[in-house]
């Protein structure tokens, strides 16, 4: 059965700044949390992980379906917060990567669905992401 077992920052080849990543099971995954987002939920459904990523000061809220079959292809390296995981070069995969869904919920949208006081279930809802 597939789990997250860390989480962290990473550096990817080429870059000029770290990203936060987690890790499930083997496989590195940036999941695109930018400055100012939360992550306000992750968690494994069947084959993928998906991610819950929020901004209320942005008014803006992600929610991002990753295919855990993925094939990772960045050079990069952990770079903090890794608890669980030795310090290595690896190969990820990011949230710009094909196979990624997203849904992105931002502005007056986001304060007409009210997608603020959301629950994950309820904004997995909106997204029309599948789930379960």
């Amino acid at each position: 059965m597939l789990e997250i077992t860390d989480s962290g920052k990473i550096w990817i080849q080429g870059h000029s700044r770290t990203s936060f990543a987690v890790k499930v099971d083997g496989k590195i995954i940036v999941i695109g949390k930018e400055e100012g987002h939360t992550l306000a939920a992750h968690w494994i459904d069947k084959n993928h992980l998906c991610v819950d990523l929020h901004d209320p000061k942005q008014e803006s809220r992600i929610a991002r379906r990753f295919p855990l079959d993925q094939k990772a292809t960045h050079p990069a390296a952990l770079f903090s917060g890794f608890k669980k995981t030795k310090h290595a070069d690896l190969l990820v995969y990011t949230h710009n990567d094909p196979g990624v869904e997203e849904f992105i919920i931002h502005g007056s949208d986001y304060n007409h669905q009210q997608v603020k006081s959301m629950s994950r279930e309820e904004f997995w809802k909106l997204a029309r992401l599948p789930i379960g």
